[in-house]
């Protein structure tokens, strides 16, 4: 089976590895500007606190054993390697598809990093409405769901399109 790669598609990891820099730029500024549990009010619906997140997206298994967040950080570490494989076999699709996998990979690897450093994720992006408060998150959160976002349009304007 001769598959086709495309090496010069690894240009964009650039672009992950420089998401990945401003989320941990953004989580360093938050720990050494902040106290664990501090809030502090940005917008109206907006907070800065700061937490830290040990379980996966949005607190889930976050009550694991250490030997159970080590299977995380190799299924995490499978992702990303799928992805930058997956990047090295765009042949001819536009760049909405290099863009949205540099995006995970680059979330990915902001998360790994603190998950590998610390045994947790800083969040601190607190959004809500009145009493209700979404689950704390981070920029490499924001990057993870951009990406997957940009995919699902794409896919979903290229479905259209085919009809």
């Amino acid at each position: 089976m001769n598959r086709q790669h495309n090496y010069r598609n690894l240009k964009w990891l650039w672009l992950s590895i420089l998401l990945m820099l401003l989320d941990i730029g953004s989580k360093y500024w938050v720990k050494t500007h902040f106290l664990f549990g501090e809030v502090l009010a940005l917008l109206p619906g907006i907070n800065c606190y700061y937490i830290n997140n040990s379980g996966l997206s949005f607190g889930l298994f976050g009550n694991v054993n250490l030997h159970y967040r080590w299977i995380f950080i190799w299924i995490i570490i499978l992702i990303i390697i799928t992805l930058i494989i997956m990047l090295c076999r765009l042949i001819e699709y536009s760049n909405y598809y290099r863009v949205s996998y540099s995006m995970i990979i680059g979330g990915a690897l902001g998360n790994l990093f603190d998950r590998i450093l610390h045994g947790t994720v800083v969040d601190f992006i607190d959004i809500y409405i009145k009493s209700w408060h979404w689950p704390t998150f981070n920029v490499a959160d924001i990057e993870i769901c951009i990406g997957i976002t940009l995919l699902i349009m794409k896919n979903y304007y290229d479905f259209l399109k085919s009809i």
